[in-house]
């Protein structure tokens, strides 16, 4: 199903405009909500930003990129929160593409749903329903704590020739 949007082939052309003409500002997206009242500075800074930058790639996220995304996103994570900003940063200098941030967050989110729905498929017990699965976290996968016994106990010594 295809959105509808607020704005028409017109307006896109003139936020183009007015960007050329006030992109060296300091906002720019102010000057422009000035010259087109129809619309909030939020409003044209999310559809430059999301669709009518020149430098966004519109193509879709690779194999290699979306690999790099999920590496990204743990790194980047604070608490529960992940820093988007950085994400975008680094992967525009790994792979010379600016992808837009929705891009990028639509295809984390659907692929974190992807693994709690395949994890609760395969699940005995519902998800948070015992005290093992209290602290889980669905971004990270968690590990039983296990002991670690050497293999050896003595060191290894090279017998001689």
């Amino acid at each position: 199903m295809a959105s509808v949007s607020i704005f028409s082939k017109e307006d896109d052309n003139l936020i183009i405009q007015y960007m050329k003409e006030f992109g060296h500002h300091r906002n720019p997206f102010t000057l422009t909500s000035s010259l087109m009242p129809k619309y909030t500075k939020k409003q044209i800074r999310q559809r430059w930003n999301e669709y009518l930058n020149p430098k966004l790639y519109h193509g879709p996220l690779g194999d290699r990129e979306k690999n790099y995304i999920i590496g990204l996103a743990q790194k980047h994570r604070m608490s529960k929160v992940i820093n988007w900003k950085h994400v975008i940063c680094d992967l525009e200098r790994q792979f010379d593409k600016h992808y837009s941030q929705n891009q990028i967050k639509n295809y984390w989110y659907a692929n974190q749903r992807y693994i709690l729905s395949y994890r609760n498929m395969h699940l005995s017990k519902p998800l948070f329903d015992d005290e093992q699965y209290q602290n889980y976290s669905p971004l990270l996968p968690t590990m039983e704590p296990t002991s670690h016994e050497p293999k050896f106990n003595k060191p290894y010594k090279m017998q001689p020739l």
